[in-house]
Order: C-alpha cells, then sequence, then structure tokens
C-alpha cells in the first residue's frame, strides 16, 4: 500500500518501462548481418552481382535486351507493368543470384498477356524462352 508522497511505486513502474524499452530490438533497412542476443553466430552470403546458373544467367541476359527494346516503345499500362516485373526479376537475379519462382511465374503471366510486345522486339522471344524453361512451361 503507498502513502501519499510516496511515489516508490511510480518509480518502479517507470523503471521497470525503461528496462523492457532498453531490451526491445527494433531492426529495419540492415544490409549485411545482425546477431541479438548472447552466443549467437552470424553466416553471411555475399553475391557478386551475378546469376547462380546459367539459366539465370541467360535470363539475366534476355532481360537486359528486352529492356532496352521495351524502353524504346510507346509508354503504356502493360508497357509500364512489364517492365516493372522486368526491373524487380532483374534486381533480384543480380542481387540473390536468383529470381524466386513466384516472380517467375508473375513474369510468365505478363509475357503470356504481351505477345504483341514479345513478338515486336526481336528479344522477346528470348525471354520468353529463359522464363519458360526456369518455370517449367
Amino acid at each position: 500500500m503507498t502513502m501519499p508522497g510516496d511515489d516508490s511505486t511510480q518509480r518502479d513502474r517507470d523503471e521497470a518501462r525503461r528496462d523492457r524499452a532498453q531490451r526491445s530490438v527494433q531492426i529495419s533497412g540492415v544490409t549485411g548481418s545482425v546477431s541479438v542476443g548472447d552466443h549467437n553466430t552470424v553466416h553471411s552470403t555475399y553475391h557478386s552481382g551475378t546469376a547462380d546458373d546459367e539459366a539465370h544467367r541467360q535470363l539475366l541476359d534476355a532481360i537486359v535486351e528486352f529492356r532496352a527494346g521495351l524502353a524504346q516503345l510507346v509508354v503504356n499500362d502493360r508497357t509500364r507493368a512489364l517492365d516493372t516485373e522486368l526491373a524487380g526479376a532483374e534486381d533480384e537475379i543480380r542481387a540473390d543470384g536468383r529470381a524466386a519462382p513466384g516472380r517467375l511465374a508473375r513474369l510468365g503471366e505478363l509475357l503470356a498477356g504481351a505477345t504483341s510486345l514479345t513478338g515486336l522486339l526481336a528479344s522477346g522471344e528470348a525471354l520468353v524462352q529463359r522464363v519458360h524453361a526456369l518455370i517449367g512451361g
């Protein structure tokens, strides 16, 4: 029971709150490795911006070539969406060495719906073949 003028309970609560705040960890926007707590080990793998395997290297080359041709076309919702997905795939392959299956599936769907674009650009057929080879289509 606290007596008037006795703020030790409030001080205890404030101290406990500060302790909890000091123990919490918030990590955001980190590039590299992070270890939290005692007796942890961190292992990092860095890719040099190249694809992990030949299929992804060929896909990366096809993406770069197709995007260069796509940039010469009139910009509309379809070309913008396709370029955005291609840019994401390119970034992913450069950073991780490969494109995730979900990204490849989305890219395959976009390319299937953009046959007029892929047929218009000489690099389009190579890109479609590379994506299909990786998604098994």
